[in-house]
């Protein structure tokens, strides 16, 4: 809307390529191959004038910035509350042909809810069944697809589109996180080009709509900012209600956030030297790609007591080894006491019990 473009349901909606979308009782974009990219010189000069609305001109446009690169596209909407959830609604409520047995989404309910006592705090919500999933919030999504899914659809949902699945949870897996968006951008790419494709062949026309599309163009967003919750919605999502907590009264509304998040800013500095709980779940920490470890109890002068896992294995092997995003295998013969320094304990993970003394380890990814 700022940018007085088409929307996204219109036949020239995509504000990345060129391409003329195909109304098959929605609108979709077929094209995955060859795109016309749009760039900030064909977009002041109005090369393909259809996407542009008639007489109006974005005051953005005044400005110097690239008015194709300066918008990224926001995963929370596109990818969590779009992408993921269109998913899990085809396998609970659509086509025969992908469609879960209500045995099948009972038992993905009942892992969901077994799971919960295994997430961390720094999560703001815990697991919910998909009875509930109307009721899901961008958040619940977002953990479904980086982390529980694997675990709570693996033997419930059909072998192919469980394996079309990790393609998307891998590729957003390495695109949330800084350090694999700079090493592994190009492969999620890949990932997430030929999720749309095979994607087409699974559902049919009709899953290429927009936000889906879309996907094809996310992995440069990442590169360009870094990774995606750079450029995401989500830091100003769960700001809103913080700050209107700040205001006590209609007079000068603004001047009373800026004193208190002053106020809250000098009380984290004060705060910086809080000795952290390592009350479980959050006990868990990825210490190295060989070895991780779960605190089991508090020791003297900034030391704790862990056992440290080693020999990890890999959790999945589709579409990649799964430790290449942090996810492994623990196996409780496989480790041993040793007494760590507080700040080995830096990367933060998910630890989930199995039968036989095996745990799976998820590396949490994403920054916010």
């Amino acid at each position: 809307m700022v940018k007085c473009v088409k929307q996204f349901s219109g036949y020239y909606g995509c504000d990345r390529c060129t391409q003329r979308g195909s109304w098959e009782g929605r609108m979709t974009y077929p094209e995955v191959d060859n795109l016309n990219l749009r760039t900030d010189q064909s977009f002041r000069e109005c090369w393909q004038p259809e996407h542009h609305q008639e007489e109006k001109i974005s005051p953005f446009s005044v400005l110097p910035v690239d008015m194709v690169k300066s918008f990224p596209i926001d995963y929370m909407h596109q990818s969590c509350l779009g992408v993921m959830k269109k998913l899990l609604l085809m396998w609970t409520r659509g086509k025969t042909e992908y469609r879960m047995s209500s045995g099948d989404v009972a038992c993905v309910s009942e892992r969901l809810e077994a799971l919960r006592k295994f997430i961390p705090d720094c999560f703001a919500r815990k697991a919910r069944g998909l009875q509930e999933i109307e009721r899901w919030k961008a958040t619940e999504f977002r953990q479904f697809a980086l982390y529980t899914g694997k675990i709570v659809l693996k033997g419930a949902l059909q072998g192919h589109l469980y394996e079309h699945f990790l393609c998307f949870s891998t590729a957003l897996c390495i695109l949330v996180s800084p350090e694999l968006t700079k090493s592994q951008g190009l492969y999620a790419s890949q990932l997430l080009k030929y999720f749309v494709e095979k994607g087409r062949e699974l559902y049919g026309e009709t899953f290429l709509v927009y936000n889906v599309h879309s996907l094809l163009h996310l992995s440069e967003d990442a590169q360009n900012f870094g990774c995606l919750d750079n450029c995401s919605a989500f830091k100003f999502e769960s700001c809103p209600h913080q700050m209107k907590k700040m205001v006590c009264s209609g007079k000068n509304v603004l001047t009373q956030v800026a004193n208190r998040l002053e106020e809250t800013s000098k009380l984290k500095m004060a705060n910086e030297e809080t000795v952290a709980s390592f009350k479980g779940p959050n006990n868990v920490f990825v210490l190295s790609p060989e070895e991780c470890c779960e605190v089991v109890s508090e020791e003297v002068e900034n030391t704790v007591m862990c056992r440290v896992f080693t020999n990890l294995q890999p959790f999945l092997m589709m579409p990649c080894d799964s430790r290449l995003y942090g996810t492994y295998v623990a196996s409780i013969r496989h480790s041993k006491m040793r007494c760590l320094h507080r700040k080995a304990l830096a990367k933060k993970a998910i630890m989930v019990e199995e039968h036989g003394g095996v745990r799976i380890v998820m590396s949490i990814l994403h920054t916010l």
